[in-house]
């Protein structure tokens, strides 16, 4: 089985020119935890996470976390909380573009490869979900491990068989 048999299609992009705001707006309107950036040409240049939005407009927020357990909740929760999301102005946020906030050293997934191959990127990537490319580097989907999963489950081969001849 190929990835472009169980990726999914419907993909939310970014250009690369778009604003930190855009970006922003578009990971809160869909819910999003991961945003493939697209050059004028369609090409994949780059992924923006939710931890990298974390890292922008909630810098402590795993420092606050971590320090929980440590914490009696009377108000210093909420007020750490507070102090935490620095947020960014709106002359900021229209200057800040996503390629600025991009990782761009991301390896994306072929829609011929094997979901082995597949889920071996996912892996070594650090990431529940990559870009689909076809032979231009042309965005044709997302595959995450919720899809090489579910076709494994299925009993679905996650490669195909060498025939012996």
């Amino acid at each position: 089985m190929k990835v472009k048999d169980v990726m999914r299609t419907s993909v939310i992009v970014l250009p690369q020119n778009a604003t930190l705001k855009d970006v922003l707006d578009e990971f809160l309107k869909h819910h999003l935890d991961s945003l493939p950036v697209i050059d004028a040409a369609q090409r994949v240049v780059g992924f923006i996470t939710i931890d990298d939005l974390v890292d922008i407009f909630l810098p402590r927020y795993h420092e606050i976390l971590r320090d929980f357990s440590a914490l009696e909740d009377r108000g210093q929760l909420v007020s750490l909380f507070n102090q935490a999301f620095t947020g960014l102005d709106t002359h900021h946020e229209k200057l800040i573009l996503a390629a600025d906030v991009m990782c761009s050293d991301l390896h994306w997934v072929l829609s011929d490869d094997s979901l082995l191959e597949a889920a071996a990127h996912l892996q070594a990537q650090n990431h529940e979900r990559l870009p689909v490319v076809d032979k231009d580097n042309k965005l044709v989907g997302l595959i995450s491990d919720f899809e090489v999963i579910l076709a494994l489950l299925r009993g679905t081969p996650a490669a195909p068989a060498i025939s012996k001849n």
